[in-house]
């Protein structure tokens, strides 16, 4: 298992309740098509590291009207993930990655980035904070964009 896969779940059960294990998460459609065929052109990962241990991950990567996520916006917009360890959630990792992957999207000449938090995950004011904001709703999370290029 990669520590992707382990950032994604902890990105998937955020509020730290109802937490199954990680295992039986990895067969479930929804989640195994997020990690389908990584590394492909277009897919971009950080990970921080606090202790000499992963301590947080940022990843994006395309999509098409096709086969998509959640935050998805359109063919040309990556939509990021981000997920830290529990125990280092407050403490700036998350906020470093992201910006850290703003950058990168923008020196790629990405118009946007998009995503998807649900309203009441706290992770959706440090979104706020970078300046995504709610383009939309699927299910019961919010679809957030940043444009990055004028």
């Amino acid at each position: 298992m990669s520590f992707l896969e382990v950032m994604l779940y902890e990105a998937f059960f955020w509020s730290g309740t109802e937490r199954p294990p990680l295992l039986e998460v990895r067969r479930r459609p929804e989640f195994a098509s997020l990690l389908a065929g990584w590394g492909r052109a277009g897919d971009s990962l950080l990970i921080a590291e606090h202790a000499g241990a992963g301590a947080g991950a940022a990843w994006f990567r395309l999509w098409t009207s096709d086969a998509h996520s959640y935050g998805f916006v359109d063919d040309e917009t990556p939509e990021l993930g981000l997920g830290v360890v529990q125990r280092l959630r407050g403490r700036g990792v998350g906020r470093t990655l992201l910006r850290q992957l703003i950058h990168q999207a923008t020196e790629r000449g990405y118009p946007a980035l998009s995503l998807s938090v649900a309203p009441e995950n706290p992770a959706r004011r440090l979104y706020e904070s970078e300046g995504f904001h709610k383009v939309g709703e699927v299910g019961t999370s919010w679809t957030m964009l940043r444009q990055l290029l004028p």
